[in-house]
């Protein structure tokens, strides 16, 4: 076996991580918050959470959704994307959810969780998600699968948790499950 100097060695290691530079190397998960970006706070709890557990966390307002997306799709020309890619989102971070996953579907890049928190409307999920979790109350909008949807959608009853959509993203149980969700997804990571 051949041995290698300690100068060796670390040019070695140098140009491996140069050559890594262009690849990313972390999930990417995306917390949206609600109207006004001011009322999710829990959004914004959980990013936090993810990011003490080293998970690449962003917390943003939800109406800054398709230049999130854009941008997704230009490091996709230079395989610069992280997978997987999960998109959280609150009221109208929950309407924006699907959305997202719909438009980088339609660029081919896949998003394999989008959890909603109480969206205000009815979405339909057409491309993009593989898997799909809605945390809603009564008056909470339902998310619908277009014909030939290939995703899983779960609708959860928030309020056996207690919770109405100005606290739904603040709730502790519910914060844990979409978190575990999203820890899943991260572990089929290969």
């Amino acid at each position: 076996m051949k041995k290698f100097s300690l100068l060796s060695r670390l040019l070695l290691i140098a140009a491996c991580s140069v050559s890594l530079s262009g690849i990313a190397q972390a999930e990417e998960v995306y917390f949206l918050r609600g109207g006004f970006d001011v009322f999710s706070t829990g959004m914004n709890q959980m990013a936090a959470r993810l990011r003490k557990e080293g998970i690449n966390a962003k917390a943003a307002s939800f109406a800054g959704w398709r230049g999130i997306a854009d941008d997704i799709i230009r490091r996709s020309k230079t395989r610069s994307v992280s997978y997987p890619i999960i998109v959280l989102g609150h009221s109208f971070g929950g309407d924006a959810g699907p959305d997202f996953a719909n438009y980088l579907g339609k660029h081919k890049i896949p998003v394999a969780l989008v959890v909603g928190f109480d969206a205000l409307s009815g979405k339909t999920l057409r491309d993009g998600a593989s898997s799909v979790i809605n945390f809603r109350t009564t008056t909470g909008g339902r998310y619908r699968a277009a014909s030939g949807f290939r995703g899983r959608i779960r609708e959860v009853s928030a309020a056996e948790f207690g919770s109405n959509h100005f606290n739904i993203e603040e709730n502790r149980d519910l914060q844990n499950l979409a978190l575990e969700a999203v820890r899943a997804e991260i572990r089929k990571r290969p």
